[in-house]
This record gives structure tokens, sequence and C-alpha cells, in this order.
């Protein structure tokens, strides 16, 4: 808030968050936004949203908060720009890149994805430093390798692909085999065709089966057969600007379809076509699905 802001203003503001927790929610996304950004309303501003009325009403301070948390984005958006231009190849969000390497390796970047390619006449490497790529590798005399932050991946004449999370990094491979060996490991695990595997730096975690329609997004969809709404929303909102949140009350609701991730907003359009949920939007970059 602005600091010529009268104690009636304090009031009415702190009685409007604490009329419902969706308010006091709200008010502090604005605030953790204003501080990571640096996003400064003009005081003005805020002196005059709160001098309209003694009290706030929701719209005055959705409209607020969507400025707010659309120049958090914008901001975002600048960050990442710079960032890339240290990077051989980067792919915003939402974005997809379909490359060919000199070596003819085909690459697939998805959404959020950071990587380098380093080809020597000793070596052939990329590094990934964020999100997901799908590599199907071109036959040649020296050794690929891809290495991250949990360890390095060798193909043996192979199609998969490797995808960056929170605290690991999950293998999938398609056709041929791939070696493991976590950056903190002596130990190496070989995956098969139509098996991946999630590891750490430290260790192999598990291994699981692989499903052909993972691919998928590597033709800009999204597969998906009887998975949560909440698994298919933090799926979704790798690929969608804003963020989503799922009621407790729908988040077991199974979701089963094929969508284009060249229009996300029609996405969420669509499931509340398929599934008895409705959309409510906070502001344009923060929307819940709720109970129809």
């Amino acid at each position: 808030m602005a600091d010529d802001v009268t104690e009636q203003d304090h009031a009415a503001c702190l009685s409007w968050r604490q009329s419902a927790p969706e308010n006091e929610q709200a008010w502090q996304q604005v605030q953790k936004l204003q501080q990571r950004f640096r996003v400064v309303p003009d005081p003005e501003v805020g002196s005059k949203l709160l001098r309209q009325t003694k009290s706030i009403s929701r719209r005055q301070f959705l409209t607020y908060a969507s400025v707010t948390a659309g120049a958090g984005l914008l901001a975002t958006e600048h960050f990442r720009t710079n960032l890339f231009n240290s990077t051989d190849y980067a792919t915003n969000k939402g974005e997809i890149q379909d490359i060919i390497l000199a070596d003819g390796t085909h690459l697939f970047i998805n959404t959020a994805t950071r990587i380098d390619i380093n080809f020597t006449p000793r070596k052939r490497e990329i590094r990934l430093y964020e999100g997901e790529v799908y590599i199907e590798t071109a036959p040649h005399q020296l050794p690929l390798s891809v290495v991250s932050r949990e360890g390095s991946l060798r193909p043996l004449g192979t199609r998969f692909s490797v995808r960056l999370m929170d605290k690991q990094a999950r293998l999938a491979v398609y056709e041929g085999r791939v070696e493991i060996q976590p950056a903190e490991s002596d130990d190496i695990s070989i995956i098969e065709s139509g098996l991946g595997a999630d590891f750490t730096r430290f260790r192999l975690i598990k291994r699981q089966a692989v499903e052909a329609a993972n691919m998928a997004w590597t033709r800009r969809k999204l597969a998906v057969a009887n998975m949560p709404l909440l698994e298919f929303a933090e799926e979704l909102s790798r690929y969608h600007t804003g963020k989503l949140r799922v009621s407790p009350d729908v988040s077991s609701l199974r979701v089963t379809g094929i969508f284009s991730l060249q229009d996300t907003e029609r996405i969420l359009q669509q499931l509340t076509e398929i599934l008895p949920v409705r959309l409510q939007a906070f502001t344009p970059y923060w929307i819940t699905l709720l109970p129809a």
C-alpha cells in the first residue's frame, strides 16, 4: 500500500482480506509477486483505489492483482530471455522446438528447457540445464552423452527422452538402450526399450514401463488416460502461462483424452465440458478448478 493511506483505508483492506479465505490468499500472492519481481504499483494508484469507497470491492482488488501478477510474469519472461542468451537452445513456457544437429541427431525440445551442444573431434555432448528433451540419435563413430545435474546418459542407438524435475531426473527409452550413471555414483544401470527410470545424482530410484503416449508432446499434444485431475493440471501448468489450482473436491476426477497444446485456455474450457467442474479466475493468470 502507499505510505499516505489512512487508518480507515487499512481497516477497510483488512476487513476485505478477512471476509473470505480466497481474498487473503489473493492478497498474499500479490505481496509475494511484488517482493520477487520488485514490481511496485504507483503509490497514487494505490491511494485512489482505496479511497474510492470505504471498503474494497472484490472486482477492484482483482483488477489491481491482475496488473501486478501480469507485471510479475513479464519480469519472469524478461529474466528468462536474458538467461537464454547464454545457451545454445532454449524454449519459453508453452514453446516446443524441433531441430536437427550437425551430426544428424534429431531433438525435440519441450517447454521451458535449456540445453547446450558441445560437439568436438573427441566427443558429442548435450548438456541439459532444465526442462525436457526427446532425442533420436544418429549413427556416428563418437558416442553421444547427455549430461545434467543428476548424472550422465549414454544412448546406445536409440530414441529416448530425459526430463529434469525438482529433485530427480526421468528417463524414458522408446528404442534401443540407455546407460545411466548418477553424478555422485560409480554405478551404471542400463535401461532397455519400453522402460524408464527415475534417478538422482546419488542413485537409481525406480524403473517403470513407458507409454508411447508420453511422446505426444513432440506433436504438440497432451495425451492422458485415466489421469487424476490434479496431476493433469500440474502437467498442463508446464505449458500454461499463469497459476492453475484444483479444489480438493474435484482433484481425484479422472481425465482421458488427447488435447492440443497450441491452446491451453481451450483445454481448460474442454475440462468443463467433459467433467463436472467450472473455472474461477481470480485474475487471468490465476485460475482455480471448482465443482460445477
